[in-house]
């Protein structure tokens, strides 16, 4: 399996994209970077997005996407749990934030097809399949363990310490590589309390229930303005399996 990461920062500075990650030339894992990150023949061939959740750093680029590929892609399925596809249409595809592409060029025949999906259920994508499982976020959100024929990936997506998805992945003999977000340093652990992010105290704490020892554990969403901050703490725990993924590498599993 090979998973191109085209965004895996936590915000917007220079040199810095947002989350997406393209499991193939078709198939991509939020959209928050995926009209920066990726030049106008790659979006071209883009069909199915999987939207983790609503926040603006996961699915700016939908607009521009829209925008970029209107005239020559004939629709792009996006995929997401139903409350999430409701907060789309009310908060982002409405008219007033963006231009309902849910509905343009004509509500029969539209740019986006919202697809509400089902927790834990497996969907296909030729060899690839995708499963969302519910995490612990401030709005309703999905981490993903992502399988083909001969390995299977678990991306975290956003969230703090959560439950479901370490328990489903024990199911799961053939887990090579965890993609986890990580957000703010020790000293605004208040604050990653609050918005439901792990800091490196809580994610050490969160290692227990990994059931897997040895497997790299690669960290992204790292906030811009902590990220050395980040680094150093993340180094003092002196823990072989964390690395910190880079924008633009292609990861094999």
């Amino acid at each position: 399996m090979q998973i191109h990461v085209v965004g895996c920062d936590g915000g917007v500075a220079p040199g810095k994209q947002t989350t997406c990650f393209q499991l193939s030339e078709s198939l991509c894992i939020d959209a928050g970077s995926v009209c920066g990150g990726l030049d106008f023949n790659a979006q071209r061939k883009i069909r199915d997005i999987f939207v983790s959740h609503s926040h603006l750093d996961h699915i700016r680029d939908l607009g521009f996407l829209a925008d970029n590929m209107l005239t020559e892609t004939s629709r792009i399925n996006l995929h997401a749990l139903p409350e999430v596809n409701r907060l789309l249409k009310q908060h982002f595809f409405n008219n007033s934030i963006w231009p309902d592409f849910t509905r343009i060029p004509s509500p029969q025949n539209p740019f986006y097809v919202l697809h509400d999906i089902e927790a834990e259920t497996r969907y296909r994508f030729g060899e690839i399949s995708v499963l969302a499982v519910r995490v612990d976020h401030v709005v309703p959100s999905t981490g993903f363990i992502i399988e083909d024929r001969n390995s299977a990936v678990v991306i975290s997506g956003d969230t703090g310490p959560t439950t479901r998805l370490w328990q489903v992945c024990k199911a799961y003999e053939n887990i090579r590589g965890f993609l986890v977000e990580l957000a703010f340093p020790n000293a605004l652990q208040e604050i990653a309390d609050a918005s439901k992010h792990f800091t490196p105290a809580t994610l050490q704490k969160e290692l227990a229930k990994f059931a897997r020892k040895d497997t790299p554990i690669a960290l992204y969403h790292i906030k811009p303005k902590f990220a050395e901050q980040i680094r150093a703490e993340i180094a003092a725990l002196d823990n072989p399996a964390f690395r910190f993924l880079r924008n633009g590498e292609r990861l094999q599993f």
